[in-house]
């Protein structure tokens, strides 16, 4: 019978979707490594994002309470919502259980709620991303708790110092996001989602989930500013959390989809905050973008642009004092982005800079405080983003093909590369259906196996 390991996720969410975001990437490889280690992980999101979509839309199942922008909007009173959150954070982890623990960047949670609960008895795994300097220091003492503090430096960034006695448990990563290169949908096919007309040149504006406060009247002035351009399509990324106006017409696409960086190839260049999301994927894509600072409570968004301008793999769009982009800024940076060699630059520029997602290494140091390193090595070799790209490709149900796997031959006979091959030839040679195909040879498996 396959084991089954409970895993609760925590992650705190105001007018962003990063802390969200970073544990559903991370999840999407527990679960893909933690089946092909031959154990089955039961997942559950406890969040207070407004955008819990996100997780539903890769096939997990969230708890909700609301976040604290919801709950000032709502004018509850402040001291209710502390007490009912904080029960709720307590009684959940209580009756879970969880074997695994996974929390980002707030290890006590945004206000405390975590505290009482870091006894349990599951290991328990922190996601340490980059913050302000006086972010960092609070949140040390907290550390000493967790079982392993995994830490996705940013390029170009000092690496967090942590004390002696915690090394031994910290993990140093990278950027973690939550789609491969592989995945993402080639030109032609993502510029006919996006309804990018032949011969316009696309252009990506955003200002990240959509929930900061400048996010509506941002975006109005650079929409403003762009169309008057007639070689331009504009493809406005609201984001979920936005909640203004949408804005429409011609050569214009709104979007407010969840994973739209899957279309990224079809955009030529980008306008963008320089939230983590925005920030890296459109850089590990080959977005050749300009992007501006939005103040955060802990981001620090203007030191990130400052690292990559120094790599010269980004253009930086100035704001005023009020947080909105410059106009004569905005003048001089797209007459830059309008240059094809200088777009072709900034794009092989960016994915150098950004040349790895490791959001498949994060689950394997997730699962890894409670299964075998060996084990989990021989899944991550088998388990590749090309190998589950393909399985996508063939549009078969993942569980048949975690069925299919442990039939073709032992790991002590057969390297990672000879399975993969033997299961893209099943399906490759086959005239049937890939659900037919993986149901045909696992009936004729069976019948073979019996005495």
């Amino acid at each position: 019978m396959t084991k089954r390991l409970t895993i609760v996720a925590y992650a705190v969410n105001g007018s962003g979707l990063g802390h969200l975001t970073r544990v559903v990437a991370i999840l999407r490889w527990v679960r893909r490594l933690g089946r092909l280690a031959g154990i089955h992980p039961d997942i559950y999101i406890l969040t207070s994002s407004e955008a819990c979509g996100l997780a539903l839309n890769e096939g997990f199942a969230t708890f909700k309470i609301p976040s604290k922008t919801a709950i000032r909007e709502a004018q509850i009173p402040k001291e209710d919502y502390l007490r009912l959150a904080r029960q709720w954070v307590w009684h959940s982890l209580g009756l879970l259980k969880p074997d695994i623990l996974l929390v980002d960047t707030f290890p006590g949670g945004s206000f405390g709620e975590l505290l009482y609960a870091l006894d349990i008895t599951g290991a328990k795994v922190f996601v340490n991303r980059a913050m302000k300097t006086e972010f960092q220091e609070n949140i040390q003492p907290l550390l000493s708790y967790y079982d392993r503090i995994l830490v996705p430096q940013e390029v170009g960034t000092e690496q967090i110092a942590f004390p002696t006695q915690i090394m031994p448990k910290v993990r140093y990563l990278g950027p973690i996001m939550l789609r491969e290169r592989v995945e993402l949908r080639d030109k032609a096919r993502a510029s006919q989602r996006l309804g990018i007309p032949t011969g316009k040149l696309a252009v990506w504006i955003t200002a990240g989930g959509g929930g900061d406060p400048t996010a509506s009247i941002g975006l109005e002035k650079l929409v403003e500013k762009l169309k008057q351009n007639q070689e331009l399509h504009l493809v406005i990324g609201a984001g979920p959390l936005y909640r203004g106006d949408p804005l429409r017409g011609l050569n214009i696409t709104w979007v407010t989809d969840f994973n739209v960086s899957e279309d990224y190839l079809a955009i030529d260049f980008a306008f963008s905050a320089a939230g983590y999301n925005s920030f890296y994927e459109l850089l590990h894509s080959g977005i050749p973008t300009a992007f501006f600072a939005q103040e955060k409570i802990a981001d620090e968004q203007a030191r990130r642009i400052q690292s990559a301008v120094a790599a010269n793999c980004v253009l930086k769009l100035e704001t005023n004092t009020q947080g909105l982009p410059d106009e004569e800024s905005l003048t001089k940076v797209l007459a830059q982005l309008l240059d094809k060699s200088e777009r072709e630059r900034l794009s092989n520029a960016a994915k150098a800079f950004v040349s790895q997602n490791f959001a498949q290494e994060a689950g394997l140091e997730t699962l890894a405080t409670k299964l075998p390193k060996a084990t989990l090595a021989q899944a991550q070799e088998l388990g590749t983003p090309e190998f589950f790209h393909k399985i996508n490709q063939y549009q078969l149900d993942l569980e048949l093909a975690y069925e299919i796997l442990p039939t073709l031959g032992s790991q002590e006979f057969l390297d990672a590369d000879e399975r993969q091959e033997l299961f893209y030839q099943l399906f490759e040679t086959s005239k049937l259906s890939a659900e037919l195909t993986a149901k045909l040879y696992l009936l004729i498996s069976q019948k073979l196996a019996r005495p």
